[in-house]
């Protein structure tokens, strides 16, 4: 009985569905509009309206520098991962941007390429953590752009930097503007405002760490004792400017934070108030130098020697809005690094902000 009774029940669903399938494609409309308009298959996806070009360039890449044992990687062994980005370049003629178009790129994510990598970095012996590394990337023509190692590891978006194979031009709705397409592979930055650091096929990456006068001294004195000055260097010697107070006429910015360590975890609901540090050094590290930005590494340390490495295209050129903040209580300054889903980068009793000299 009760078999019967579902065999039943089966065949009245199944009609029911013949019946129901067809209505929900005949759409009897008079007028069609906006909300109405039924897309073709896939053009819901706005990032999808085309499909992908493949891009051409080397399908290897050298890593050396300060690592156990120079490699050479196959990218295509890799999975790839997308970033959208609105692409911009500067022009020196009329001192402007000019704009390039909005793409999907389909890349090889740096992320992916050196987390399997041994790392021997030189300060290991008085600085343990990563937060002091970086990376070069060249190509042979000669071009090189610079990564701190927190922009690929301690990111909230671990995959926002990639070596694009592939685009996908992300098209106006109205206008159907197809912008021309790149014809070889790049790096892409997905936070990058202008994009300084898209060099073309690159195949080579060293790793390097900061250089400097690093007395590391973690006793709590020290940083009781900070004089609140933070040197601005263009290199070890020379010193451009000394910061002792916020700028009077920039503007407060306050995050709530759920502030998470990479070694301790969870430290609880907090709220950082600063100036935005883009704005703070601009005098002397100016957003529209895109030479200085595309190659421009900085030393952020602390009076107790804890230090960090901060590209400058991460600081002064981002179009995400997660402004890395200055930060003063008292005498002493600090920093909170917004874009980072980690807290190892913010450092305390801020001393050193130094361009790093690619041949020191």
């Amino acid at each position: 009985m009760k078999t019967t009774l579902f065999y039943h029940l089966a065949g009245l669903i199944l009609i029911a569905t013949a019946f129901l399938a067809p209505s929900c494609i005949s759409l009897d409309l008079d007028a069609i509009s906006g909300s109405t308009l039924v897309w073709n298959s896939g053009s819901n996806n706005y990032f999808n309206r085309e499909a992908y070009t493949t891009l051409q360039g080397p399908n290897r890449l050298f890593i050396d520098g300060e690592v156990e044992q120079t490699t050479e990687i196959r990218l295509s062994r890799y999975p790839l991962r997308t970033v959208t980005v609105k692409e911009a370049v500067w022009c020196e003629e009329g001192d402007s941007i000019a704009f390039l178009g909005t793409f999907r790129y389909d890349g090889y994510a740096l992320c992916d390429i050196l987390s399997t990598l041994k790392v021997d970095k030189a300060s290991k012996e008085d600085l343990w953590p990563p937060i002091d590394v970086y990376i070069e990337v060249r190509n042979d023509a000669g071009e090189m752009t610079v990564f701190s190692w927190g922009e690929i590891f301690y990111s909230a978006n671990m995959y926002g930097i990639v070596i694009a194979k592939r685009v996908t031009r992300v098209i106006p709705g109205k206008t159907g503007e197809l912008w021309k397409l790149p014809s070889t592979m790049k790096v892409v930055s997905e936070t990058d405002l202008v994009s300084v650091r898209n060099i073309k096929n690159p195949t080579h990456i060293t790793i390097r760490s900061l250089k400097g006068n690093y007395v590391v001294n973690r006793d709590s004195l020290v940083l009781e004792n900070d004089p609140g000055r933070i040197g601005i260097q263009t290199s070890l010697e020379d010193t451009l400017a000394v910061i002792t107070r916020p700028d009077s006429e920039l503007p407060v910015i306050t995050y709530p934070v759920l502030f998470y360590g990479n070694s301790t975890g969870y430290k609880g609901v907090r709220e950082f108030s600063g100036q935005m540090l883009s704005r703070m050094i601009q005098p002397w590290f100016p957003s529209d130098d895109y030479k200085t930005v595309q190659t421009g590494m900085l030393s952020i340390a602390g009076v107790d020697g804890f230090r960090a490495a901060f590209s400058l295209a991460e600081v002064v050129n981002r179009n995400d809005n997660r402004e890395i903040l200055l930060m003063q209580r008292g005498k002493s300054f600090s920093l909170y690094t917004a874009p980072d889903a980690f807290a190892d980068r913010c450092i305390k009793g801020l001393s050193e902000i130094r361009l790093i000299d690619p041949e020191e």
